[in-house]
């Protein structure tokens, strides 16, 4: 089995562990392996590119796995190029980037005093699993917006980090700011209010003025990013969530 198609596959088995393991917390590895019929090292060894993929675990795999025709072909064509495969990789890479809010944390989390660039204290600090980061690390290196260098000092080579709106993948964008809200939620009943700042303010408005409200809204973003990040002491990764919406309907006023 050539590389390009070795990695896809482990990179959809990595994929469809942090699936599982979304829709429950108890999912581990182990039942992982017991559902797939094979050992559990040997599927962590898969996972973590220590153990290479034969065509014939990859096509039992996939049967384990309930694929379909189409996406076991897909994952198994022998006319795969090099090229096809990388862009497969990386554009699937790319949504989930945007997707995932962990991948950014990441990224900020480098910048923070007593950074340790070791998975089990990432995952422990982000409350993220152990699958989940080391997916997520193994993405930011193959877009490049990672780099370990040989003596373990990680590097950030995306810089700021921020999410301001934008057009770019909006499926992705829209589930990353759904999991944003999401701990928004969570922040509100286990963090201190000292720790946080949640408001909120109903107003009338002209919605002319729209436009240059949510560039003053970008803007400000930006600004707070600017003066939290400035000083040599970064201890903590925080999200700065705004929102503005209608909660009325101007049709049914007119």
């Amino acid at each position: 089995m050539n590389m390009e198609r070795n990695e896809l596959f482990r990179v959809k088995l990595q994929q469809e562990l942090i699936e599982r393991v979304n829709k429950n917390s108890r999912f581990s590895i182990r039942a992982f392996a017991t559902q797939l019929g094979i050992e559990s090292s040997s599927l962590s060894q898969i996972l973590s590119g220590k153990r290479r993929l034969t065509d014939k675990m990859c096509l039992r795999l996939s049967e384990s796995l309930g694929l379909s025709e189409k996406e076991r072909s897909s994952l198994m064509n022998t006319t795969l190029s090099a090229r096809s495969g990388d862009r497969a990789l990386l554009a699937d890479d790319a949504f989930q980037v945007i997707a995932d809010w962990y991948h950014f944390a990441i990224l900020e989390l480098i910048r923070v005093k007593n950074f340790k660039g070791n998975l089990r204290w990432i995952s422990r600090v982000l409350s993220i699993s152990h699958s989940e980061a080391l997916a997520a690390v193994e993405r930011l290196q193959r877009l490049n917006y990672l780099t370990i260098e040989d003596d373990g000092t990680w590097r950030d080579n995306l810089g700021s980090a921020s999410n301001e709106g934008n057009e770019y993948t909006s499926l992705a964008f829209r589930r990353l700011q759904k999991q944003i809200l999401k701990k928004a939620i969570e922040a509100l009943e286990q963090v201190p209010y000292k720790e946080r700042v949640q408001s909120s303010m109903t107003m009338a408005i002209d919605k002319k003025k729209l436009p240059q409200a949510k560039e003053k809204i970008l803007g400000f973003i930006e600004q707070m990013n600017e003066f939290l990040s400035d000083s040599p002491q970064l201890d903590d990764v925080y999200n700065l969530s705004l929102s503005l919406y209608p909660i009325s309907d101007s049709k049914e006023k007119r």
